[in-house]
C-alpha cells in the first residue's frame, strides 16, 4: 500500500535518521512538520546574536574612551544574514538579527560623530569543521568539499579588511549570488531614508 499521508510530524528531526527521514517525507511531496530542539535554538540564539551584544555592551564604552585615537569593532556574520537557506533557517535568522544590529550601530556611532568604526565581514560557506560529519551530520563526507578554501578566503578577507572602504566586507559569491552588490544596497539605502525621515520627526 503507498504511503497515503500527506502531512507528517517527524520527532526527532534535527539530525541522523529523523533528518533522512524527513528529507524522504519532503522529496516525495509530502509536508513535514519538524520538532524543534529549543536548546539548541537557545544555545545558537546565544552563540551567534546575543553573545555579540554583551561584548558592545563591554567594548564599547573603553573603545569611545579612547578618542580621538581611531578604533572599531569588527563583527563577523554571513552571507546567510542576507539569504537563508532551507536546513538551517535558526542560524540565518541569527545572523540576520545581528546583521541589523550592525546596520543600527554602525549609523548611531557615525550619529554621535564616534571615533568606533563599525565593521561587518560576511563570508560564504568555507571549508571548515563547520560543515563536518560531526557538527551537520545530515551532510555526512560531502560537508568537507562544501564553500571556499579556507585559505583563499583569508586572503580575501583580509584585502576587503584591509581596503580604505571596509566598512562592509562581502567575500566571493556573497558579492553577487546572494545579493550584497544588488538588492542589498537598494535595501539599506532604504534604510538610510527612513532614519533620516525618523531624525526629522524629531525636531
Amino acid at each position: 500500500m503507498p504511503f497515503e499521508y500527506k502531512k507528517v510530524l517527524v520527532l526527532g528531526a534535527t539530525s541522523g535518521i529523523g533528518w533522512a527521514l524527513a528529507s524522504k517525507l519532503v522529496e516525495k511531496g509530502i509536508s513535514v512538520v519538524a520538532e524543534v530542539d529549543l536548546e539548541a535554538v537557545d544555545l545558537e540564539i546565544l552563540t551567534n546574536y546575543t553573545s555579540f551584544l554583551h561584548l558592545t555592551k563591554a567594548f564599547l564604552p573603553y573603545l569611545q574612551k579612547q578618542a580621538p585615537k581611531p578604533t572599531s569593532m569588527i563583527y563577523t556574520t554571513s552571507g546567510l544574514a542576507l539569504v537563508p537557506i532551507l536546513y538551517c533557517p535558526g542560524y540565518c535568522s541569527t545572523k540576520a538579527a545581528l546583521h541589523h544590529h550592525i546596520l543600527a550601530l554602525r549609523q548611531q556611532m557615525k550619529d554621535a560623530d564616534s571615533n568606533v568604526k563599525i565593521i561587518e565581514l560576511f563570508p560564504p560557506a568555507v571549508q571548515t569543521e563547520l560543515h563536518d560529519a560531526k557538527h551537520q551530520p545530515q551532510l555526512g563526507d560531502r560537508g568537507k568539499d562544501i564553500g571556499m578554501p579556507l585559505d583563499e578566503f583569508t586572503d580575501e578577507a583580509w584585502a576587503g579588511l584591509s581596503a580604505d572602504d571596509n566598512e562592509q566586507v562581502p567575500v566571493q559569491m556573497v558579492k553577487t549570488m546572494m545579493g550584497f552588490n544588488g538588492w542589498e544596497q537598494e535595501r539599506q539605502k532604504t534604510a538610510q531614508k527612513m532614519w533620516a525621515f525618523m531624525k526629522q520627526q524629531q525636531h
